[in-house]
């Protein structure tokens, strides 16, 4: 398929669907280069499956209307947690724990769990597990349910060690404004496993996976909570950002060869760094925007082509041009950070699993699907 015909279906399931960043195309071309970063010894199984890895980067996405959980692993709000990812735990479990709050329920009421002198209870005279015992049940018990897919989380397997509650509610406070940085971590780990253990299928499945979410985390607009400009008037801007101006340009005029893929020592940090680079951008992103919708004439600002037998309306070539332009590379440098960062993540895993001879029978068995199928309470959020 030309790379016009892509675009042209970017642009159209963007007006149907809540798309994640990049559009289907970038997120499949992102993993394909990400291949040509790696040394010769891994290069070869990835090249391989080359188009296993490519195909299945939007998998993700694909996901985000029939689990649960999925849609908060695409983005994290950062100005709800302080604006900064200094302001937040590094570990998953501890802000997992900071942005979450407990209850003991008794009938119709309910009191706050809080730590007092070493112990977890609730009111004044309510004896509760002791601290180390609560970490243990709150690791064992509560902190796995988030790696199913639940329809809602709203409360917490009972525990003997609470006396005096007929049961525990949680409250969540934590899920709505993502967690994308501490789910790359999740699957690093992951994609580390099915190395050393040989499961080649599952390492080819989990390294397209995390190349889409690597992916997300290079966007500015998947770190702010005006994700799509809807709060400032500038609604629209997510797809423009990050469908168009690519589709426009970046055939003849990205530079794709970014290099040697390299191993990430700290594996926190590296994905806090991702993130906290996209969000650095996030105000030239919007105030260049509407800087250049106050001046250009309206005319140039938004266009109605035909894509596939349809009439749709997206911002003009000169609009684009200007916009681009005016970015100064943005858009180039996030996709160029994309490919070597994937790259790195799969090269990091294989080495952490000690290097394994990559042979045998590792053709994955899963296809892409054309469809995707939503359950229609959940919110993928718009772009």
């Amino acid at each position: 398929m030309s790379w016009q015909r892509v675009g042209l279906l970017v642009v159209l399931l963007a007006s149907s669907f809540a798309f994640a960043v990049w559009g289907f195309y970038a997120h499949r071309e992102i993993n394909r280069l990400a291949v040509y970063t790696l040394p010769d010894r891994l290069a070869g199984f990835y090249k391989d499956n080359i188009t296993f890895v490519s195909a299945h980067a939007v998998d993700p996405d694909k996901r985000r209307y029939a689990a649960s959980l999925e849609g908060p692993r695409h983005y994290i709000d950062l100005e709800r947690f302080g604006g900064s990812m200094n302001a937040l735990p590094t570990e998953f479990p501890a802000f997992h724990r900071q942005f979450t709050t407990l209850y003991c329920v008794n009938g119709q009421d309910s009191t706050e769990l809080v730590y007092r002198n070493g112990h977890l209870v609730a009111g004044r005279d309510s004896a509760a597990m002791r601290s180390y015992e609560f970490d243990k049940w709150y690791r064992d018990q509560v902190f796995p349910a988030y790696r199913r897919e639940l329809v809602k989380l709203d409360y917490v397997p009972p525990t003997e060690a609470a006396p005096g509650c007929e049961r525990l509610g949680l409250v969540d406070t934590m899920m709505e404004h993502g967690v994308l940085p501490y789910h790359l971590v999740d699957m690093q780990r992951w994609l580390t496993i099915a190395f050393r253990q040989n499961q080649l299928d599952r390492a080819l499945q989990l390294s397209a996976e995390i190349g889409h979410y690597i992916g997300d985390a290079t966007v500015p607009l998947h770190t702010t909570v005006n994700y799509n400009g809807q709060l400032t008037g500038q609604r629209g801007i997510h797809a423009f950002w990050e469908s168009r101006i690519p589709e426009l340009f970046a055939e003849e005029e990205f530079d794709v060869l970014v290099g040697a893929a390299s191993y990430i020592e700290d594996k926190p940090a590296f994905y806090r760094g991702l993130v906290r680079t996209s969000h650095e951008h996030v105000d030239s992103v919007l105030l260049i925007e509407a800087d250049l919708r106050a001046k250009l004439p309206e005319e140039v600002q938004d266009c109605y082509e035909e894509r596939l037998g349809r009439v749709v309306r997206v911002p003009c070539r000169q609009f684009a041009r200007a916009y681009y332009e005016r970015l100064d590379g943005m858009v180039e440098a996030r996709f160029r950070t994309a490919i070597r960062a994937v790259g790195s993540a799969w090269l990091t895993a294989w080495i952490d699993a000690g290097r394994p001879t990559l042979g045998g029978d590792y053709t994955a068995l899963l296809e892409p699907a054309d469809t995707i199928v939503r359950r229609p309470h959940l919110d993928g959020r718009e772009h």
